[in-house]
């Protein structure tokens, strides 16, 4: 088989490049093992993107990194997680207007696009933060913690040693792989001028364009899919997740830990938040995807289901390759592994019982789908099992 190209695609807020901290955390191995073991050749490409600026710029970057893979010979296979999804949708349509001076016209060489845990239809949380106080509150929490970096040296300097000590002190209480402790280890311990200029760049990048938030929600997502056609020729499959309930037990579970505490607290919140979907946004599901469900889940998806972030129902966009019982992070790889090494904490503990079989079965399900589309020809237009919307007057 030809080498394949896949191009990776980080969501919100996405923090590629600031130290060695890893957004897609393993994913780039998980995916390759599963390729080796299907006999596919492939080159994987991580992207960078701008953590909270509009669409049409996100998927700017997109296209540009699809016309730097399509240099070279073979099928492109684009993967967003969550609103990487997005910009991958609209990267690959014709028509867009993006904000770049790089063309590609070979679009018939994309082959496919996984969307995972993606906000098709919108989520509830960006209409709670888009609200007038929101985006005011992001900038400013960005723009505060840029005069700090940038004139703030000596404080600085002794916030991230007081950092070691607090490593240390929860190290000796046995709150061991937190994610304080990974954020110091990957970012701060070794915080060079580059790493602080790349961390100024990225807060800069929150200040300066916070658009995405408002595009995130059900209405304006309903006008989204409304306006962006899904190319002829491209297979889409999407990975739905749903994090597990969370309860008053929840922080008895993390009894040792006040940081998964507090963290478990914030999610929560915006579980709750999230849960609160409105059923004018629920796609209408054909009975393959209804099927895919009731096979991962042993039920359909309800209403108020979600990963903490997403609703669950909003993520179906083509084919379901997969269902997982997991938070929007837990996906990639942000779960809390500590077979691997270094420190993997779990950026979001719902409890939702992600683990690395768990993690590896999901993108083993997204590697067979990409070598199923480039041996296959996808279905028509007509034909593909994409999620529609009730007239509604």
């Amino acid at each position: 088989m030809t080498r394949q190209h896949v191009i990776l695609i980080p969501g919100f807020f996405a923090f590629t490049g600031l130290g060695d901290l890893q957004y897609f955390s393993g994913v780039d191995q998980a995916l390759r093992r599963s390729f080796d073991a299907l006999g596919v050749d492939v080159d994987i490409t991580e992207i960078r993107t701008l953590p909270t600026a509009s669409i049409r710029y996100r998927a700017a970057k997109v296209l540009e990194a699809i016309a730097e893979v399509g240099q070279r010979e073979g099928p492109i296979h684009l993967i967003g997680h969550s609103t990487g999804g997005l910009d991958a949708r609209v990267a690959v349509t014709p028509t867009a207007s993006l904000a770049t001076p790089v063309e590609f016209d070979a679009f018939e060489r994309v082959k496919s696009i996984v969307t995972v845990s993606c906000p098709h239809h919108g989520s509830p949380l960006a209409s709670l933060f888009g609200g007038a106080m929101g985006q005011p509150l992001l900038r400013l929490l960005a723009s505060s913690a840029i005069v700090g970096l940038e004139r703030g040296k000596l404080p600085l300097d002794f916030l991230i040693k007081l950092g070691s000590i607090l490593i240390r002190l929860d190290d000796f209480l046995g709150m061991k792989a937190t994610v304080v402790d990974q954020i110091y280890e990957q970012l701060l311990r070794d915080f060079t001028d580059k790493r602080r200029a790349d961390l100024i760049r990225f807060l800069e990048g929150v200040a300066d364009d916070r658009s995405l938030i408002i595009q995130l929600t059900p209405d304006s997502l309903d006008l989204f899919n409304a306006t962006t056609a899904d190319p002829e020729g491209i297979w889409y499959g999407s990975v739905l997740t749903r994090a597990r309930r969370p309860t008053w037990r929840g922080p008895l579970a993390h009894y040792r830990d006040p940081y998964a505490q507090a963290l478990y607290l914030a999610f929560t919140l915006v579980w709750h938040v999230t849960s609160q979907a409105d059923q004018r946004y629920v796609p209408i599901l054909n009975a393959d995807q209804k099927a895919a469900m009731e096979s991962g889940f042993g039920e359909i998806a309800q209403l108020t289901d979600n990963d903490g972030m997403v609703p669950t129902l909003s993520q179906i966009w083509g084919e379901v390759i997969h269902v997982a019982e997991a938070d929007h992070l837990d996906v990639v790889g942000q779960y809390g592994d500590f077979e691997r090494e270094g420190i993997h904490a779990d950026w979001l503990p719902s409890g939702s019982n992600f683990h690395s079989e768990s993690f590896f079965r999901l993108w083993d399900a997204v590697a067979r789908f990409v070598a199923r589309s480039s041996r296959e020809e996808p279905l028509a237009r007509s034909q593909r099992p994409r999620p529609v919307h009730e007239q509604r007057i």
